[in-house]
């Protein structure tokens, strides 16, 4: 039974190095940009976001027909889509971002925005080792319980043969 416990108790420790060991990489093939909206100006095809980062660094980037957009406002509204769902309506909820400063995650290629997106601030690394941590006391508790059990039930069969 000890060596059950045992091997259980490695194999979970090794399982948990092993997760937070590895690297979790997003797939990227453009520029990620953090920022906030500075202007916003439209035209026929496409908006023009003027976008300023947390380093002070402007940008000048198109939302196409083809980007892929998902924001969520201070309010609670969501939305998700492209310019060609409802243009008035993103550009009114751009602009409710742009004067609520709200942060977006642009990806963009070639000054053309790809994905736009309401910022993220979690970090999933950070989350891991916070997950990995509970694991770990949640089966020092459940190992502490069986070995308590084991030890009682012992106590109780050497009451009984006795």
């Amino acid at each position: 039974m000890n060596k059950l416990l045992i091997s259980l108790f490695s194999v979970g420790i090794l399982s948990l190095l092993v997760i937070q060991n590895n690297m979790i990489f997003a797939q990227s093939n453009g520029e990620i940009i953090n920022g906030f909206l500075q202007n916003i100006e439209v035209t026929n095809d496409k908006i023009l976001l003027y976008v300023v980062d947390n380093k002070g660094n402007s940008y000048s980037l198109s939302l196409v027909n083809e980007s892929k957009i998902g924001i969520e406002t201070q309010s609670g509204e969501r939305w998700i889509g492209n310019i060609n769902k409802n243009k008035e309506e993103l550009i009114n909820i751009l602009k409710e971002s742009q004067k609520n400063l709200e942060p977006f995650t642009i990806t963009s290629s070639n000054d053309i925005i790809t994905n736009l997106v309401s910022y993220e601030s979690s970090n999933i690394k950070n989350n891991l080792q916070y997950l990995g941590a509970s694991f770990i006391l949640l089966i020092f508790f459940i190992f502490g319980f069986v070995f308590i059990i084991n030890n009682r039930i012992k106590i109780i069969n050497s009451k009984l043969n006795i």
